[in-house]
């Protein structure tokens, strides 16, 4: 009986990293960016409950939402794609969300002109230039990747940005079944 009060109680208590993004920032300003806020360095770790100008949501949500537009902005095994024809360096089948779209790396805390552009270009283009529509961003569970790309798509003037913080973890976690994706190729000069 007393294993099963601690357990319960247990479960009701807090998680030990539950925490807002304000108080991630605060605890180590050091892996955020000054000015954007964004997180910069150890993209692996306790994700916050919340994420500025968006709305964080379960696998049930994500699953009703049929009409999203969905993101999957998880890392590139090789992270970095051929300079000649833009397609990305991968190593081994990348499984999503079903109807995902992949665009590796554009969770980054910071992008260069090639990479904020191939996350603007590609956004418009899927949207068809509706600022309106409702967008679902995620990766893995603890990677703050999406939590940056969430932001992103926020100031860019999405105003129906979701956030899927457990991601293609949180689909496996309900028993659902994720798709082989292949990443979207980047424009070359």
């Amino acid at each position: 009986m007393l294993l099963r009060l601690i357990f319960c109680a247990t479960l009701a208590a807090p998680s030990a990293f539950a925490a807002s993004s304000a108080e991630h920032r605060e605890r180590r300003p050091d892996l955020f960016h000054e000015k954007t806020g964004l997180r910069i360095a150890r993209q692996r770790a306790p994700t916050p409950d919340d994420v500025p100008g968006a709305v964080r949501i379960d696998a049930q949500t994500v699953r009703s939402m049929k009409d999203a537009i969905r993101i999957d902005v998880g890392a590139a095994a090789q992270s970095r794609f051929d300079d000649l024809d833009g397609t990305w360096l991968v190593r081994g089948q990348h499984l999503s969300l079903p109807g995902a779209t992949w665009l590796p790396e554009v969770g980054r805390g910071t992008l260069s002109d090639q990479m904020d552009r191939y996350l603007t270009t590609n956004i418009a283009e899927l949207t068809g230039g509706d600022f309106d529509r409702r967008i679902i961003v995620f990766c893995i569970a603890d990677c703050w990747m999406s939590w940056n790309a969430t932001q992103r798509l926020t100031a860019l003037g999405y105003s129906r940005v979701h956030w899927f913080a457990e991601g293609t973890d949180g689909w496996l976690d309900m028993g659902w079944t994720l798709k082989p994706v292949e990443p979207v190729p980047v424009l070359v000069d």
